[in-house]
């Protein structure tokens, strides 16, 4: 043990002589930047070095300010679709309050992409059609998965959830076999189909809008 951590001490002087940044050692070497410090304290480095250092301190204080400001940008911007979606739910429509408690029940609940999954067709019929009409969604914002337990039948199921939704094949993306008992397989004779939409504001204006139904706060959906 101890000859391991004075090989782990003479590599930290190693990279030190060569102008590397105390942070950048213990980066390096996965140690603590105290012990870093406490070995490579009495080397002297150049004034190239020193200058060398403090332009790399610089751009890497600007990537960390520029990271920092992009980040609140973007939660400015997802707090704005959750007004939106707080002012469309005061307007009462009975289709927006459907489809945004669909999605509450059965929707992923990521920060940027809309999932909703289900294999009931009248429930995916209700939701595409709130998509389409409360939300303007176009078809080529849409992407179509399905997931089935017969290869045999991808074909058959993909198109019969391609007419049952009115979508174009370019919705279409490589449906997920996975094999499974006999009796969920006849259970789900169509398998189960995903809709997929890559859009933040979409899915940012539908969680302002369960708040606002709910009548409560979730900061998180925010992050």
């Amino acid at each position: 043990m101890a000859h391991a951590k004075r090989e782990v001490r003479e590599k930290a002087r190693e990279l030190r002589h060569g102008g590397m940044s105390v942070r950048e050692i213990a980066t390096t070497l996965n140690v603590s930047k105290g012990s870093v410090s406490l070995w490579v304290h009495d080397i002297v480095l150049s004034e190239e070095q020193i200058s060398e250092l403090k332009k790399h301190q610089h751009r890497y204080a600007g990537q960390n300010k520029g990271g920092r400001s992009n980040h609140t940008i973007y939660m400015e911007r997802r707090k704005a679709f959750q007004v939106a979606g707080r002012e469309k739910a005061r307007q009462g429509s009975p289709l927006h309050l459907a489809g945004c408690m669909l999605y509450w029940a059965e929707g992923a609940k990521s920060r940027g992409n809309l999932v909703f999954v289900n294999s009931d067709a009248n429930m995916m019929l209700l939701f595409m059609r709130f998509l389409r009409e409360e939300l303007s969604v176009t078809d080529d914002l849409i992407r179509m998965y399905i997931h089935c337990h017969n290869a045999a039948d991808v074909i058959r199921i993909e198109s019969y959830w391609l007419g049952l939704l009115q979508l174009p094949t370019t919705c279409l993306r490589k449906a997920n076999v996975k094999q499974g008992s006999d009796t969920r397989r006849n259970t789900l004779s169509n398998g189960v189909c995903t809709i997929a939409i890559h859009r933040t504001e979409i899915l940012q204006h539908i969680f302002g809008a369960i708040q606002e139904y709910g009548g409560f706060e979730n900061p998180a959906w925010l992050f």
